[in-house]
């Protein structure tokens, strides 16, 4: 492995070195005093009043480059390439100005003397109450990005979009699986949304942690954003967290790209007709390990197999009214065949899985202006969730006991519905949103299963653990959600926003009502003080009934208390500073089913160690920092830090086997009490952009063992965990450092990246699991080690796009 990084590194680094050469020995090329580039610099001034404005933002409009002015309203950016630019200039509470043709010359300053701005106040509709939001890759009048578009792509999981995002404070995650949770939530607790639509299990290869990586394609997104808590009342029936995507708005000339990479193929291309009235988008991925797989002659004739679609259509009326369709379409297969004779026996073992997941969405949605001051969004939908699980296992594993089992199990889901969403700016100092889901669902279950496990009991002795069963289940319903939110600004630096929302199911009779609370202060144009608090109620989908452990009947709404304060400055000099506290008081809380191992387990019912855990209530808290300098020039970096503790209020452990139980207060199973993100930039030129990206979080709980054995008849033995204090233990710490270098290549017939991403890069061993080996056994003793199961190594790949 190790020369294969060095041999990869390498090329990239010769690849510069022979750039660099036929740019400066090309015919064309620049002089050494040309290559320093020309000057400009200029005043920013408020044109009313004549004062500085310290803090502006200035970019070159198509690149990176730009800078910030200073306590006096100076600004100056050098070293640029002679050519024609156009400036933006951007400040909260301004009008954006534009200057075009700055003619630069090397060598030579170009005064642009006086740029003098309108104060433009924000309007009460763009003032952000929500304390914990962060808006990515988009551009918000009120608040600093978060992350940039520019910062995604040059991140390590660039390619994809869930991983992205785990960068925020507050997010826990793991290398196995693109699911997340949001300041100590579960993962299930996120509410995902793609233009306004809800996506269900947004996820591929859901078998392997819940979901390798997201169905989203993040080529086709323009802005999103992330609420991790105290968001207002639109949005409902999740109790952690929001992300609202946002695909691209095609203008100007179609643009088109080709991208491949160690996940997929992908194809992207978005353009207008007829004029600027009409555009469209489309995006396809395919992944592509099942062919490599065929091709190699995989010896355990794995697999997987993936893609998605994602398609838009959209035609302006005129210019109060547009429509536009939507489809987008999951698909994931994955097919497992292996057969292995064991030490000592005839009977091969088994593993024969066959599972299918089918995500399929379409939607109308006809935005229209009927005043300036009033917009309605109307959403007609359908869609369907489909799964299919079978698997077939016999494991006569001579260093552990017995296990077989077929289990089959299909779900269909569709729902239709009719969203409208009212948005109404009655005055500069009022705005009030009211909006209305309505759902049709239902759902067909069919379940079966056949499992014998060889399990050494609590007394320690060996018995056969059995279960058979056949189960069917049709259910139909609906859900109602209706809000109204009402944002007013009391005070010229004061705004608050009052929400009550209502939902209800049919299917597990829930009236809920959830009352919001949000409030924004402003000390000034770069220093905001946010507070929020609600009622957040998750109802159990009507998909989501836990048949394969015996359950028949539907639970009702968990519940989860909010209370948020957040503070964000934004410094002159390109820093921008963000600290928020949480608590959240989670209650109503579903029975639990765990299993002691294995992360990546695909059919957890039928495990030998699965557990049922009663929780009466959770509590999770915490306190987040995040700092970000980034003024367009060649450095960037930001890096956060949470203090933070989940945790569960267990009443009861239900386990058959050998464990010491404990209930009360216990950490949940992804508590992880500090967090630290830290990620550099470094843009050399346009051609050159390289990343480091560095984590760390303290060890997971987990519960520890013995190993022990108990004879059987035959006189072979079955060696077993003996489980000690459950959640006794916490795993070691876990941290890696991430690379990331991507080359751009500007050429006549559009631009070719190729990247380098190495995960891991110190090869730093994180540990996510124990388990044994038997070395050496005899009648008298046997001797074992421990393994430890670890997430990535250093692990490098290569990704090529190409952009016309």
């Amino acid at each position: 492995m190790k020369p294969l990084i060095l041999f990869l590194i390498g090329l990239f680094l010769n690849v510069g070195i022979l750039t660099a050469f036929e740019t400066e020995s090309a015919p064309t090329a620049m002089t050494s005093k040309a290559k320093s580039g020309g000057t400009i610099k200029g005043l920013v001034l408020d044109k009313s009043t004549g004062k500085a404005l310290s803090g502006v933002n200035i970019t070159i409009k198509g690149t990176r480059k730009g800078t910030t002015t200073n306590q006096k309203g100076e600004f100056t950016l050098a070293k640029i390439q002679t050519g024609a630019y156009t400036l933006i200039f951007d400040y909260i509470g301004y009008s954006r100005k534009i200057y075009d043709n700055i003619s630069v010359t090397a060598n030579k300053t170009v005064d642009i003397k006086l740029v003098e701005m309108d104060e433009q106040p924000i309007t009460v509709k763009e003032i952000v109450v929500t304390p914990g939001s962060y808006s990515l890759m988009g551009r918000e009048p009120s608040v600093r990005q978060t992350l940039t578009s520019e910062d995604i792509k040059m991140m390590g999981w660039a390619e994809d979009i869930s991983r992205a995002v785990q960068r925020v404070p507050g997010i826990a995650g793991n290398d196995f699986s693109a699911k997340f949770n949001v300041r100590g939530g579960e993962e299930d607790e996120l509410l995902v949304l793609l233009d306004g639509m809800q996506i269900y299990k947004p996820f591929h290869q859901k078998d392997f942690g819940g979901g390798l990586f997201s169905t989203v394609d993040i080529e086709t997104i323009e802005s999103l954003d992330l609420l991790t808590g105290g968001f207002t009342a639109e949005y409902g029936d999740r109790m952690s967290g929001v992300l609202s995507l946002r695909t691209k708005t095609p203008k100007g000339k179609r643009q088109t790209s080709l991208g491949f990479s160690l996940m997929n193929l992908r194809a992207f291309s978005m353009g207008n007709f007829q004029g600027d009235k009409g555009s469209w988008l489309f995006s396809a991925r395919r992944g592509y390990l099942d062919i490599i797989n065929s091709l190699t002659k995989n010896e355990f004739k794995l697999r997987p197999k993936y893609y998605d679609i994602t398609a838009k259509i959209a035609h302006k009326f005129n210019q109060n009214h547009t429509l536009s369709a939507h489809v987008f379409l999951a698909s994931d297969d994955y097919k497992l065949d292996e057969e292995v004779i064991e030490t000592g026996k005839t009977i091969p073992n088994i593993d024969f899985v066959d599972t299918s997941y089918q995500n399929n969405y379409g939607w109308l949605t006809l935005s229209s202006l009927f005043l300036p001051e009033l917009h309605a969004r109307t959403l007609l939908y359908s869609g369907g969730v489909r799964q299919k699980r079978f698997w077939d296992q016999f494991d006569d594993d001579p260093e552990g006991n017995f296990n077989s089992a077929t289990i089959n199990d299909n779900r269909d889901f569709t729902l239709f519905g009719l969203k409208q969403d009212w948005a109404y700016e009655a005055s500069k100092n009022v705005f009030i949103k009211l909006g209305i889901d309505l759902k049709k669902l239902n759902v067909d279950y069919t379940y079966s299963n056949e499992i014998m496990n060889e399990f050494i009991a609590a007394d320690g002795t060996l018995t056969d653990q059995t279960e058979s069963f056949e189960a069917s289940k049709s259910q139909s319903g609906s859900q109602l959600g209706f809000y109204v939110s009402s944002r007013f600004k009391l005070l010229a630096p004061f705004t608050l926003e009052t929400g009550l929302r209502y939902d209800y199911a049919s299917y597990t009779d829930d009236r809920l009502w959830s009352p919001r609370l949000n409030m924004a202060y402003a000390f000034g144009d770069a220093t905001f003080l946010r507070a929020g608090w609600g009622l957040f109620y998750q109802t159990q989908g009507i998909d989501e009934l836990r048949i394969e452990f015996g359950e028949t009947a539907y639970q009702p709404a968990e519940l989860s208390k909010h209370y948020v304060l957040g503070f964000e400055h934004l410094f002159n000099n390109g820093l921008h500073f963000r600290a928020e506290g949480y608590v959240k008081r989670i209650s109503d809380l579903q029975d639990t089913y765990i299993t002691f191992r294995n992360i990546d387990e695909f059919f957890p019912e039928a495990r030998d160690d699965q557990i049922k855990l009663t929780i009466d209530k959770a509590n999770t808290s915490g306190i987040e920092f995040y700092l970000k300098y980034d003024t367009g020039n060649k450095f960037s970096w930001w890096v956060s830090y949470a203090l933070s503790q989940a945790a569960n209020d267990v009443q009861n452990i239900q386990y058959k086997g050998r464990l010491v139980k404990q209930t009360g207060t216990l950490p949940r199973p992804w508590d992880q009490r500090h967090t630290i993100n830290f990620d550099l930039n470094y843009r050399l030129n346009r051609s050159w952009h390289f990343n480091l990206a560095w984590q760390y979080r303290s060890g997971w709980p987990y519960t520890p063992f013995e190993v022990k054995r108990i004879a059987r008849e035959d006189g072979t033995f079955a060696y077993y965990h003996d489980y000690g204090l459950f959640n006794g233990s916490r795993y070691p710490a876990y941290h890696r450092l991430d690379m990331r270098i991507n080359k751009h290549f500007h050429t006549s017939k559009g631009e070719i990246t190729i990247f380098l991403h190495i995960i891991n890069a110190y090869n730093h061993e994180n540990i996510n699991n124990f388990d044994f080996s038997v070395l050496e056994e005899n009648a008298d003793n046997f001797r074992f080690e421990i393994d430890k199961e670890t997430w990535f190594s250093i692990l490098p790949f290569i990704g090529v796009s190409w952009k016309l």
